[in-house]
């Protein structure tokens, strides 16, 4: 099934776009993403400055994405150009580097670069800083027909440092205070563990001799713990390791190491590595447990009539993992309503679902796959509930004979919070619970018929 997502960057969107980069895939590739944002963006590309001006015949762009070591005119010189050409003046520009070369942040600032992003980076990544961008000039949209799927903002990854000498933390501090990581610290390892356990990180940077308990027992604690498992390991010490102390870390679960004194760009490339494996991993483990669930309620469902207390139980089972605070279900088969509700806070007892949600009944003919909605504070004229409680949501028709007689409905109060595999999820959840009604149909029909016999 097609999944659609509404966005604040919808068909609305007018604005012509520059993508230059001297690798032909690079420049395809980035051109192929943008376009996707919108149907009305001009993606413009070229393989070098010069191709690109050639192109424009002196006409101005709105947003360029521009490679910094390119043959002839470099990245900086073609924005220079391109901002004469930009009406008002007005050019959002992004500087794409293999290298992170001392003083190119300092002089992209001085010529009003707006973005400098070093390689390797996603598509999606550079789609998401173009729609931040063009959200700034265009307007808002009501309620879409149709929306294109759209990736949430980039997350801040947390990082927590543990090393007992103040002057390395600093050192680390100072190394990443660019990288817009959420960073947390800790002197020995007991503390270590401690902040590990109220807040798991997405890394940790553990240091081997520290007072209290030292880097290999908090990795034997971290590795023996569920919720510590999975968190990426980076050995960092100052003292030579023998090779010995290098296998039993590794064995023991750490997932690399660094020796004191590194290299800041080898430090950061080797957290980037272990933060983008972490991600797949993450991935693939929650699409693991997505799976594992599903097979589950088709099970459940396939074997139990779907009385209240199980529809409370399913409702409660698919909130608990897709961590959200207010799920809905209602439905109606003949005179029969079926209703369940789930809220994790103490929410008033409510006999149905929002109002704005019934007036979502009619708009699944127009939209059968549903709706998943990032932010319903960027959708003007919303239908969707706007309380205090609700940024992000899932919306889902539920059938019987075609019909659409009922919905299933997820509620998040962080927006961005479901992605299209989540999507997916509750729309499967949903056909296995419009089974289950179909029964319930055919079956109140065929004891109607016995009835009157």
């Amino acid at each position: 099934m097609a999944t659609n997502t509404l966005s604040s960057t919808q068909d609305v969107i007018q604005a012509r776009v520059l993508i230059v980069d001297d690798n032909p895939g690079t420049a395809e590739t980035l051109a192929r993403a943008v376009s996707r944002i919108s149907s009305k963006l001009h993606v413009l590309s070229a393989t070098s400055a010069e191709e690109a001006l050639k192109q424009l015949d002196g006409e101005g762009v709105d947003l360029v994405i521009s490679d910094m070591m390119m043959p002839g005119m470099n990245g900086l010189e073609l924005i220079d150009r391109l901002r004469r050409y930009a009406p008002g003046n007005q050019l959002y520009s992004i500087l794409i580097t293999a290298y992170e070369v001392p003083g190119l942040r300092e002089s992209a600032r001085r010529m009003k670069v707006n973005d400098v992003i070093i390689k390797p980076f996603s598509p999606e990544k550079i789609c998401e800083i173009v729609r931040r961008a063009l959200e700034r000039t265009q307007p808002i949209p009501s309620l879409p027909s149709t929306a294109l799927p759209s990736k949430s903002p980039r997350p801040t990854y947390h990082l927590l440092l543990a090393d007992d000498n103040p002057s390395n933390i600093s050192l680390l501090l100072r190394y990443l205070q660019t990288e817009e990581y959420k960073i947390t610290t800790a002197n020995n390892g007991l503390e270590t563990l401690e902040k590990l356990q109220a807040e798991p990180p997405d890394l940790l940077l553990l240091d081997v001799n520290m007072p209290v308990m030292d880097g290999f027992q908090v990795l034997e604690k971290m590795r023996a713990t569920p919720i510590l498992e999975y968190i990426p390991v980076i050995i960092v010490t100052a003292a030579r390791l023998d090779p010995v102390d290098i296998q039993y870390a590794l064995n023991m679960g750490a997932d690399d190491y660094i020796t004191k004194p590194f290299d800041r760009r080898e430090l950061l490339a080797r957290i980037r590595t272990r933060l983008r494996v972490k991600k797949v991993e993450d991935e693939l483990r929650r699409r693991s447990q997505y799976l594992e669930f599903l097979l589950e309620m088709g099970q459940e469902c396939h074997q139990q009539n779907l009385d209240t207390h199980r529809l409370n139980f399913f409702l409660r089972r698919l909130s608990e993992v897709l961590a959200v605070p207010r799920a809905y279900l209602w439905a109606k088969i003949g005179e029969q309503v079926i209703f369940s509700r789930y809220a994790s806070s103490n929410l008033e007892e409510e006999k149905q679902p929002p109002a704005q949600l019934f007036s979502m009944l009619d708009k699944f003919q127009e939209r059968p796959e549903g709706w998943l909605v990032e932010d319903v504070r960027n959708i003007h004229d919303c239908v969707f509930p706007t309380d205090q409680l609700v940024r992000s949501m899932v919306v889902v028709p539920l059938c019987v004979a075609s019909r659409v007689t009922g919905l299933l409905a997820l509620l998040s109060e962080q927006p961005g919070h479901f992605d299209t595999d989540a999507f997916a999820l509750v729309q499967s959840i949903a056909g296995i619970f419009s089974l289950s009604l179909n029964y319930q149909e055919f079956f109140q029909i065929n004891s109607g018929k016995e009835m009157k016999r």
